[in-house]
């Protein structure tokens, strides 16, 4: 331990005496600390994002909706697409037992509410209570639509409540297409739960208001599954008040529940639409799984070129402390030559230029991983990026691979030292 302490003295002394030098040698070795901690902590941010994204808008993903381009490739035969409607939705659930979510969709497009003397725009969309499984991003006041609605067609309602837009969002384009402003307006300054409004002219009880959580607190999904909803109501509903007409194609989310089990319903779903409406080509499975491996692979192939850019600065500091540990043997040859005549041994010796060695990586390591967490946490908020989600353990391995690179290019330099001879090295000048 002693001979330790002495080889960490001398090499803080050689440090200081050549700071210069010092500086330039563990540069490389800082900006590999760097890169290796923001690629580290963006691969492992993508295997959170992958475990909130079960938790919250599941992974096992798959929509339905009508293929456009198989009735319209044909300029001569056109065949309009089937529809599907909510019998047919309750049909899949009965015929493919076991999936977590069916929601089905229905929107229709542009509605007027009338309510305290005034007539806003809006848009309607028909749901079922299968719609609040997956990308929940609400509170919610009152309550939400339940299966008694939809079983009796019920003229009942809930109103959406916008969140402020995210920092940075275009406002003259929101200005520009806002076309429900009123209603925002409306729903934002007052309490409408038990409130009766009218919808194109029909009477609705508004049973619960949905509060958009704030962007800064949702979970950052793999699959923009994001919509405009302004007020939903039982699918059934607008079904029966011709809101969704009969030739309009209800769109449905599924959900498999557990990813080993989704290329098994996959089969199933198009089966069922091939039987039921005689060729499944009139439909388009988008399969949500897929896209999502596609991009955390994408993500994760990022960080690793990233994180081998960080090694190959790892590497060159490593040469750069090398190169420099060399130097400092054919400069302190004489110095060498009176230790080893005093009783040094060839240990002794390595020791000492190894320790100076990792000492410069200890300390390009300390200073890059400083450098990382002022670049991946406050100057990429004040930039407007996403913080880099940095975890305690990074900076920490950070500075072990530097220590351990700076070791590894001193072995050589070390030994070189170590087998000079005291007789030669003596007479070096």
């Amino acid at each position: 331990m002693r001979a330790i302490l002495n080889a960490v003295k001398t090499g803080l002394t050689e440090i200081w005496a050549h700071k210069t030098r010092s500086v330039l040698s563990f540069l490389a070795i800082a900006a590999g600390s760097v890169v290796f901690i923001d690629a580290f902590s963006a691969i492992v941010d993508t295997y959170a994002r992958l475990e909130r994204q079960k938790e919250v808008s599941g992974i096992a993903r798959m929509r339905i909706s009508q293929n456009y381009s198989q009735t319209y490739s044909s300029p001569d035969d056109y065949v309009p697409p089937p529809a599907i409607s909510y019998e047919d939705v309750e049909k899949l659930k009965e015929k493919v037992p076991g999936l977590y979510m069916v929601s089905p969709e229905g929107r229709d497009w542009r509605n007027v509410l009338e309510y305290g003397g005034e007539r806003l725009t809006t848009s309607l969309t028909g749901v079922t209570p299968d719609w609040t499984k997956r990308d929940f991003i609400y509170t919610l006041k009152g309550r939400f639509l339940d299966w008694h609605d939809l079983e009796n067609k019920l003229r009942v309602c809930v109103l959406i409540k916008e969140a402020p837009p995210p920092p940075g969002f275009d406002k003259t384009m929101k200005k520009k297409y806002n076309f429900t402003g009123g209603y925002d307006t409306l729903v934002t300054h007052n309490d409408m739960v038990g409130k009766t409004v009218k919808i194109d002219g029909y009477t609705f009880t508004v049973i619960g208001v949905l509060e958009e959580i704030p962007y800064s607190k949702r979970t950052r999904s793999f699959v923009n599954s994001y919509q405009d909803y302004k007020i939903l109501a039982p699918v059934t509903t607008l079904i029966h008040y011709s809101f969704i007409g009969s030739y309009q194609s209800l769109d449905v989310n599924i959900d498999a529940g557990a990813e080993k089990d989704f290329e098994d319903y996959m089969k199933k779903v198009s089966n069922f639409l091939k039987i039921r409406f005689g060729d499944e080509e009139f439909f388009v499975v988008e399969n949500q799984l897929e896209d999502i491996r596609e991009k955390i692979a994408s993500s994760v192939r990022s960080g690793l070129v990233t994180i081998s850019l960080g090694m190959l600065a790892f590497l060159a500091g490593g040469i750069g402390i090398m190169n420099v540990t060399l130097a400092t043997v054919f400069a302190r040859t004489k110095e060498i030559g009176v230790r080893r005549a005093v009783g040094a041994s060839r240990s002794d010796i390595m020791l000492q230029f190894i320790v100076e060695a990792v000492m410069l990586g200890l300390i390009g390591g300390v200073l890059g991983s400083a450098l990382g967490y002022l670049w991946g946490v406050p100057i990429k908020v004040m930039v407007g990026m996403d913080a880099s989600p940095i975890k305690a353990w990074m900076p920490m391995v950070s500075v072990l691979i530097a220590a351990s690179t700076a070791f590894v290019f001193a072995i050589y330099p070390a030994w070189v030292a170590a087998g000079l001879k005291p007789a030669d090295a003596l007479r070096a000048e």
